[in-house]
């Protein structure tokens, strides 16, 4: 389906536009129960995205940006798809057109707000958005999503009053063939009022199904800042970044996506400033040795070492991880690896107690929530991390 051509050269221009989009879709449910299409509802992300080094001393700007986003965004199968980028007239600003067959999307990209956290909004149709990134992240290195661990979700969904809840947990990459005795994939989604929460938390302190109530998605009203409650957002935050939202309130949901980012970006700012390992040199000339290593410690369970490191280390998604592993004994393993998506290095000691990671400087800090909130959807929820000095960082 051909959407629209419409003319949108600034962010002002693009949010009074979403703006307009949330009271039609906020309208048809109110006034039908049901939206007439799915793509009057507005889909908001954050990626993360490693810029090269000449585009950063150029403060993200001109041609060479451009350039860089083309090839970012281009598909793998040119012969049935098509992709046009076109800068706007404000720097770092852009709208992109991708056409299939099947569909014509349109997506606007904020790539000068953050250099590093980038934002884009779309009323096109998830299923072909889902898929067109998913597709980004799996070829490009320079592309990742922003990875929002349970715990962060909750504290997402606490900005405004629940309305429901996702999980999503699946251990048959870890799988070792017994089924019968565990369950090894869930997934469920309730929607509704404020009981949704209390029903989230008699399902998380559950004895039996605990360790695999994870959170993947979340739903709450968040009303506007000046408190007037008829000026409203209602929102579905994915534990991949994405955001979907109606309502009558545009800016209450991009006060949520700014909050989700700062915070996010901060988080990622303290894994590289704080636990990287580097040497420095001191004021007498001495050298030091800085940073800490991070220790991924499962709590009343066991590693499988052998069963974890096959799966963790196969430089497959979600992980991105790719491992030369050196099983010591069975219940031990040293592993070099490299991020596939900056093809930064760094290694791991693998026990049945603890997986503990070691960053070299430059190592990215996204790495490290990439791996906290998959290890949780893919294996198992109950773990903590601490640093060697007894920081706890989750």
């Amino acid at each position: 389906m051909r959407q629209t051509q419409r003319v949108i050269e600034s962010r002002v221009e693009l949010f009074d536009f979403l703006q307009a989009q949330m009271h039609t879709a906020y309208r048809e449910l109110a006034d039908q129960q049901r939206l007439e299409s799915e793509s009057t509802l507005i889909k908001s992300y954050i990626f993360e995205v490693d810029l090269p080094t000449r585009l950063l001393a150029a403060n993200a700007g001109g041609r060479g940006l451009d350039t860089f986003i083309r090839s970012l965004v281009q598909p793998a199968d040119e012969k049935t798809s098509h992709v046009v980028v076109q800068s706007k007239k404000e720097e770092g600003f852009f709208e992109i057109r991708y056409r299939t067959h099947e569909a014509d999307l349109v997506v606007y990209l904020d790539a000068g707000t953050d250099s590093r956290f980038w934002e884009c909004f779309s009323i096109s149709k998830s299923r072909y958005l889902d898929t067109w990134f998913h597709s980004m992240a799996m070829r490009k290195p320079e592309f990742d999503f922003v990875w929002l661990w349970p715990g962060f979700l909750k504290d997402i969904q606490k900005r405004g009053s629940p309305r429901g809840f996702g999980l999503d947990y699946d251990r048959r990459k870890f799988g070792d063939g017994d089924t019968e005795e565990t369950t090894t994939y869930l997934k469920m989604q309730i929607w509704g009022g404020s009981e949704t929460d209390q029903l989230y938390d008699s399902l998380s302190h559950s004895q039996q199904f605990g360790n695999k109530i994870v959170l993947s998605k979340v739903r709450m009203k968040e009303s506007a800042e000046n408190g007037n409650n008829e000026e409203f957002a209602v929102q579905d935050v994915k534990y991949t970044g994405k955001f979907t939202a109606r309502g009558s309130s545009f800016e209450t949901h991009r006060r949520t996506l700014n909050f989700v980012r700062e915070t996010y970006a901060k988080k990622v700012t303290d894994i590289e400033e704080g636990y990287r390992l580097r040497w420095r040199e001191g004021k007498k000339g001495e050298v030091h040795m800085e940073g800490f290593a991070l220790h991924f410690i499962p709590e009343s369970f066991e590693i499988p070492v052998n069963r974890f490191c096959e799966a963790l280390f196969s430089g497959t998604m979600p992980f991105r991880l790719l491992g030369f592993v050196d099983f010591l004994t069975d219940k031990s393993a040293v592993v070099d690896a490299v991020d596939m998506h900056t093809g930064g290095k760094l290694s791991f000691e693998v026990y049945p107690d603890v997986l503990s990671a070691y960053l070299p400087d430059g190592t990215c800090g996204n790495t490290i929530l990439r791996l906290y909130t998959n290890i949780q959807h893919y294996f198992d929820k109950r773990f903590s991390v601490e640093a060697d000095n007894g920081e706890k960082l989750f």
